[in-house]
């Protein structure tokens, strides 16, 4: 095997290796947000946005359920490009 060969094969176990490291933090986001109900929206600073669930269940509830449903969306196609590696 030559130097090429080597240097492109490490390539692309590097890129697989971040790409499961993402889907894995963002398995931990879906599994972390059970039983989680409040919404916040934070700038690098820590400040934002609160929306809690006692105050908008219904909007707090559709808010987490459509991040989730990104989330998940972020993984499968991750999990595509792995696939594709």
């Amino acid at each position: 095997m030559d130097e090429q060969t080597l240097k492109y094969m490490g390539e692309r176990v590097d890129k697989a290796r971040k790409i499961q490291r993402k889907i894995k933090d963002l398995e931990h986001v879906i599994e972390y947000s059970a039983g989680k109900f409040n919404i916040k929206i934070l700038d690098q600073s820590s400040n934002g946005p609160y929306i809690e669930y006692r105050e908008f269940g219904a909007l707090a509830t559709r808010a987490k359920d459509a991040i989730l449903d990104q989330v998940r969306e972020e993984i499968k196609l991750l999990k595509q490009e792995l696939a594709e590696l």
